[in-house]
């Protein structure tokens, strides 16, 4: 008997993908360093998803690392029914996260 491997298709992000993701790090990167927020990106590529957790840093002295936020994304490349709006939700993603940013005189951006 002879056994046969699926190998998944290629990945079919685009390069507005990638910015999108790139701006979504860059912004966790500024907003967890104002000091309020945690947040943290992750891609995971069996599935082609990019999610974004935002946790409070006083939660987390508490011990509670439980997300205030999870924002996920299914991209396109890996399963076939996903991906379709991926780009809008990146766009949507990055907008929500922008609402954490904090002015020097400590409203909001």
């Amino acid at each position: 008997m002879m056994t046969t491997f699926h190998t998944p298709a290629p990945s079919e992000l685009t390069h507005a993908h990638r910015e999108a993701m790139a701006r979504i790090q860059s912004l966790a990167i500024t907003i967890s360093q104002q000091g309020t927020h945690a947040v943290s990106t992750e891609y995971a590529g069996h599935i082609h998803e990019f999610s974004a957790h935002t946790l409070r840093f006083s939660e987390i002295a508490k011990g509670n690392f439980k997300a205030d936020i999870t924002l996920r994304v299914l991209l396109p490349g890996c399963l076939a029914f996903a991906g379709d709006n991926a780009l809008a939700e990146l766009n949507a993603m990055a907008l929500e996260l922008e609402a954490l940013l904090v002015t020097v005189k400590g409203g909001v951006a």
